[in-house]
């Protein structure tokens, strides 16, 4: 009906569009199977019209109604051919971040005639490497899974793993059904995956949300990014996520976009015109802020602020504060019970750049570990990244 005409006519997809309803607590959790993190496809049984790999790439996926090539119409998702033979389509991956998986999303955006019908997902927690040659060494679209490959990844007893997610009906990918939420009440840590298609069709992203669990025991020694992502940082909450979510901040390398960072909304209620105070700062009713929990405690020694894209947007100044709350779990942090100390006073932040800050340039170095940071900015707008050098309290393992 509409929803199939209006999809027809707009080549590239707005995801405001496709939110469904309200998405679950859990889709603010980092994604465990982002393609920029290094999750890798160890297998597949058929790649003819769509590559597995699309299944991880964070952007929500796009539409060329005119876009065809030598197999037929070009997806971005994984999409295998109509099946003539025995079985169904799988695919192998392992996760570019490992830990606890507390939901998945399903997303066949697009895929509104050709859908998997069916899908499930089990995983494994492996300490050693599959025995499988480099899966993407060769071009894989428009093949299948020679009759050698499939017997080396069978031979993997992946049908074994833990069921996460059962097999479940998918609806096409019309915006208003194109989002499925799983949510998986199981805490063990996991390495890699297998997708199930029952029987074949397309999908265009599987987001795989968890906490990551880093092994501290075999990390070097001196200063890391306490706060990073691979090393099990949470971006724990915000005062306003409108443009982008807190935990993009602790994301891998420096940001690819504006949309890769975490950006509010301006303030409704700034005045009509602005004021600034004998230091130059502006006079400003509010802030916006969000809390970070680093993903293992540690002393601080050195600041990083990256806003990198952000040109017309990026906050006049930010506030560093810390706490110690070894006890709190994301779900029962409290900001309000908390006793925070300032690491970095009010500074001044510049558009689309990368500054450090250390003792020598107004970073006060925490006296012991702290657990929780509060990032403020003032009045509002966007960082890319935050990063929060220092070295672990000695712990066996998160």
């Amino acid at each position: 009906g509409d929803c199939q005409r209006k999809m027809e006519r707009t080549p590239v997809t707005d995801p405001s569009l496709r939110t469904g309803g309200s998405e679950p607590a859990w889709t603010q959790l980092p994604q465990l199977n982002s393609g920029r993190a290094g999750t890798e496809i160890l297998f597949a049984t058929d790649e003819w019209f769509a590559v597995a790999g699309n299944l991880n790439v964070e952007e929500p996926a796009v539409f060329d109604p005119n876009a065809f090539d030598a197999e037929g119409k070009l997806m971005d998702g994984w999409e295998t051919r109509r099946k003539r033979t025995a079985g169904h389509d799988w695919c192998l991956m392992k996760l570019g971040l490992e830990g606890v998986i507390r939901g998945v999303e399903a997303d066949t955006s697009f895929f509104t005639g050709n859908q998997v019908p069916r899908i499930s997902i089990q995983c494994a927690n492996l300490s050693a490497p599959l025995p499988l040659d480099p899966w993407n060494a060769k071009p894989r679209k428009g093949t299948k899974a020679s009759d050698e490959e499939m017997a080396a990844a069978t031979a993997c007893g992946s049908d074994k793993w833990e069921t996460i997610v059962p097999m479940t009906p998918l609806q096409p990918g019309y915006f208003d059904t194109c989002r499925h939420f799983f949510e998986v009440n199981d805490n063990q840590r996991y390495t890699h995956m297998r997708v199930n298609y029952w029987p074949d069709g397309g999908v265009a992203r599987l987001r795989i949300y968890g906490e990551v669990q880093k092994d501290w025991t075999s990390s070097q020694t001196g200063i890391v990014d306490l706060a990073s992502t691979a090393n099990g940082g949470l971006g724990l909450m915000a005062s306003n996520s409108h443009y982008g979510r807190p935990q993009n901040l602790l994301g891998a390398g420096r940001g690819v976009n504006m949309g890769d960072g975490w950006e509010t909304a301006r303030n409704p209620n700034r005045p009509p015109q602005f004021k600034v105070d004998a230091d130059g700062m502006m006079e400003i009713p509010g802030n916006d802020w969000c809390i970070i929990q680093l993903g293992v405690p540690g002393k601080v020694e050195k600041i990083e602020m990256d806003t990198i894209h952000f040109k017309g947007n990026y906050p006049e100044s930010c506030l560093v504060e810390s706490c110690y709350a070894p006890s709190a779990t994301r779900l029962t942090f409290d900001p309000s019970k908390q006793t925070w100390k300032a690491m970095l006073p009010r500074t001044r932040l510049s558009a689309n750049n990368l500054v450090a800050f250390d003792a020598s340039s107004g970073v006060i170095p925490s006296e012991s570990a702290i657990t929780h940071v509060r990032l403020t900015i003032y009045p509002d707008g966007g960082v890319s990244r935050i990063r929060l050098w220092g070295k672990p309290e000695h712990r066996s393992k998160l």
